[in-house]
């Protein structure tokens, strides 16, 4: 519980230093349009940041209250790996020191996205499994089945680990044996049963998700694909990938735990081709856990207790190399002249939303009288209109609407406007819906961060047709 409560205040220390995230803003928009499903996530997280806000009120700190705390349980289950797989206290010990200052969990658990509430649901399915290999009850497939389906409506990354539980059953016979009980498939029956509402709202909206996978994961290849995988995984696990060897050695050696070895390098596998080095970073904990474990089994106590001592040192030089590159410790300020603004997209995008609403507003207030009460803001991505209704004053602005991913399921029906301001088009990209489209101004992102919306077009347009009929062709799913 200590570890837990040092990585949950440091968080609480400096959740605060930067704004919104784009993403946030996202989320909170759809909580405030409650699915069962939206394009490209399931329906839990959104209806999360709902509650949060309806509780704690609508500012970053406390939206960011709920990640921190799940930071907390991250640190909790790994050095319960430790444990469950027969580690002596030191050994647990070593492992919440490596949670509490991993880069892969002090990156990813400051903010309110997807990424930590799919490491828990990860985790604690790694977890069961561990339980199940180790002594075989029965009630672990059924506690599995239930964390499996609320993964599936955390988010779909949690397929990979389920396709490597699903190789990791069929290639050990002692799992394979258990098929032939009825406990699997009503883990099986569960995590469907917990899937449905989101699994009906895709078949009712002709799977807009697959869409989006398609879309996102050609944007995944064009930016890298398994090189950037590979570069991102070593150096956030730099100092510490001897440990992460020795654990994937570890645990494919021993065959009484050679089904999380398998489980853990599946998703690996996929991702590597089809996704982002994140989306398996709750793989590392296990396989960590497993390295410590192989330490322990050195006969030589000197040269064990250095490499103890080396695992100490190299999460400490982890932590000061990286620190200020996942954690929000630099002020917005200060991003630019430090260059992590183009370093930590995450960093950048916190910046400057309160002042782009201000920008937007007055835009919007400087057009004549006669165009204002037929204007509609649209905006290229779901950040505008999400800061506007959060910062901005109803009664000075008209609607906001964006056709990127679930924004654009939201556009008002019947809605008359014959003038748009188009933010993020240029004129060559909406002239196809408009009438001699000029860009009037230009948004600026505060201290020069290099933001999305840093020098981003605003484009007045006056429509040739109604919007929501040119609404489809605007439609952006990736």
């Amino acid at each position: 519980m200590g570890a837990a409560a040092i990585v949950i205040a440091l968080h609480l220390t400096t959740n605060g230093t930067l704004g919104f995230h784009i993403d946030e803003l996202y989320y909170i928009a759809c909580g405030n349009h409650p699915a069962l499903g939206y394009v490209d996530f399931p329906p839990i997280v959104p209806l999360l940041a709902r509650l949060e806000t309806g509780i704690l009120g609508v500012t970053p700190w406390s939206l960011r209250v709920l990640p921190t705390l799940i930071g907390g349980v991250l640190v909790a289950l790994s050095g319960a790996y430790v444990r469950r797989l027969g580690g002596s206290l030191r050994l647990q010990a070593l492992a919440l020191l490596i949670a509490v200052i991993a880069p892969y969990f002090l990156g990813a658990n400051w903010v309110f996205q997807t990424v930590t509430f799919d490491e828990l649901t990860w985790m604690v399915a790694i977890y069961w499994l561990v339980c199940l290999v180790l002594d075989g009850r029965p009630r672990y497939w059924i506690y599995l089945g239930v964390t499996l389906g609320i993964g599936l409506e955390v988010k779909y990354t949690i397929i990979g680990l389920i396709v490597g539980i699903g190789a990791a059953v069929l290639l050990t016979p002692a799992l394979r044996q258990q098929g032939r009980t009825r406990y699997p498939w009503i883990a099986a029956a569960v995590a469907l049963l917990i899937w449905s509402p989101n699994l009906g709202w895709q078949v009712a909206n002709g799977f807009p998700s697959v869409a989006y996978i398609v879309n996102h994961g050609g944007g995944i290849a064009s930016g890298g694909g398994p090189f950037t995988f590979l570069l991102e995984l070593v150096v956030y696990l730099f100092f510490l990938i001897p440990l992460w060897i020795a654990g994937v050695v570890s645990l494919f050696r021993s065959r009484s735990i050679r089904p999380i070895g398998i489980c853990c390098a599946i998703p690996l596998v996929i991702f590597l081709f089809v996704g982002k080095s994140y989306y398996a970073a709750a793989t590392v904990p296990i396989t960590l856990a497993q390295g410590l474990i192989a330490i322990s089994r050195v006969e030589r106590r000197r040269l064990r207790a250095g490499l103890e001592l080396g695992v100490v040192v190299a999460s400490v030089l982890e932590f000061a190399a990286l620190a200020h590159l996942v954690l929000p410790i630099t002020p917005s300020d200060r991003l630019h002249t430090t260059g992590l603004d183009a370093q930590n997209e995450v960093f950048a995008d916190s910046v400057g939303w309160p002042q782009i609403v201000a920008q937007v507003t007055q835009i919007y207030a400087d057009l004549p009288a006669s165009e204002r009460s037929q204007t509609v803001i649209v905006s290229a991505y779901y950040g505008v209109p999400g800061a506007l209704a959060i910062y901005g004053n109803p009664r000075e602005l008209p609607v906001a609407v964006s056709p990127q991913l679930t924004d654009w399921y939201w556009l008002p029906s019947h809605l008359a406007a014959r003038y748009a301001l188009m933010v993020d088009y240029q004129p060559a990209d909406v002239r196809w819906v408009c009438s001699s489209p000029a860009v009037i101004d230009h948004l600026a992102v505060p201290f020069h961060v290099a933001d999305l919306e840093q020098d981003a077009p605003v484009t007045l347009c006056q429509l040739d047709v109604p919007l929501e009929v040119a609404w489809g062709r605007l439609r952006n799913f990736s």
